[in-house]
């Protein structure tokens, strides 16, 4: 703030006077002095210039749909890619079990096998 009322001539008061106090400030000085600024000037006029550059309402209302309708089809990839995975965890706990089933297999033939011996 001391450097914009140093270099800018940004509009403050000093109460105690000192060069390192509290400042005071009023909001018609501030838009005073905001509007007096180059930023502030270009952007005021470029608004003047191009009142094509705000949206219609037509325009507002065509991309909501578009939106609507995009985040309808993220939704049904999402309930696909969970209904993938789901798919996949069966598929995986299938497999894990599939060694289990095998070892049971060859132990009972092994059993039998001992007990035809017998």
């Amino acid at each position: 703030m001391q450097r914009w009322e140093s270099q800018l001539g940004l509009p403050v008061h000093r109460p105690a006077g000192k060069d390192h106090s509290a400042v005071l400030a009023f909001s018609s000085e501030l838009d005073q002095w905001l509007d007096s600024r180059p930023v502030r000037q270009n952007l005021v006029s470029a608004s003047q210039l191009v009142p094509s550059a705000v949206p219609q309402t037509s325009e507002i209302q065509a991309f909501l749909a578009k939106a609507e309708t995009m985040l309808q089809k993220i939704d049904a990839l999402v309930l696909r890619s969970e209904e993938a995975h789901h798919l996949l965890n069966l598929a995986i706990e299938g497999l894990s079990q599939e060694p289990s089933r095998r070892e049971l297999r060859s132990a009972s033939r092994v059993r039998r096998t001992e007990i035809g011996a017998a």
